[in-house]
């Protein structure tokens, strides 16, 4: 079988994995990277985070959870911080607060975290998460798309002549390894 079509099953395999975690755990999505200092030194900006289903009701003081935030300032994006507080009452509402910051995001204008809430950290690969970060847009108009697509470029070829140098000493190792069992 050609190389490209096992790695091609690699991958599909991965994502198949991903979203059966995702089902059986009740996660949108399973997986997020760590992308501010917000949660040092616990978590570290690059960490790749995996997560389990959670609501209001099942998260914990201490827990680490992931909420799409709803601040006009930061709104829509995944923010990732430690619960603090439980507000149970009339509605469920989390209190939560970043590691590394010197107030609770309630208190800079996030309302607590309710129905936003996606999922609680369960396992933590540090630095994993470092090339999603770079490679995704950070900007807008011609000159942040020509940024995003060079970075892109640049790191594909990266990838691709790591992938290939792994590949080709694979090859000759195996070659050696034929030519040593003729001798």
């Amino acid at each position: 079988m050609r190389e490209w079509v096992k790695d091609l099953i690699w991958f599909v395999a991965i994502v198949v994995a991903l979203v059966a975690y995702a089902r059986a755990t009740g996660v949108a999505w399973p997986i997020a990277v760590v992308s501010s200092y917000s949660m040092e030194p616990t978590l570290r900006v690059g960490d790749f985070v995996i997560l389990a289903g959670a609501s209001c009701e099942t998260a914990s003081p201490g827990d680490i959870v992931v909420y799409v935030a709803r601040n006009p300032m930061w709104a829509g994006s995944w923010i990732i911080h430690r619960v603090y507080s439980k507000q149970v009452g009339s509605s469920c509402g989390l209190v939560t607060w970043g590691d590394n910051n010197n107030l609770p995001d309630q208190a800079v204008g996030e309302p607590p975290v309710g129905n936003n809430l996606v999922g609680k950290v369960v396992l933590t690969i540090p630095y994993v998460g470092v090339f999603p970060m770079v490679v995704r847009p950070q900007g807008i108009g011609p000159v942040a798309l020509a940024a995003w697509m060079g970075r892109l470029a640049l790191f594909g070829g990266l990838v691709y002549g790591f992938y290939a140098y792994f590949k080709l000493g694979e090859k000759r190792r195996r070659r050696s390894k034929r030519q040593a069992k003729l001798k």
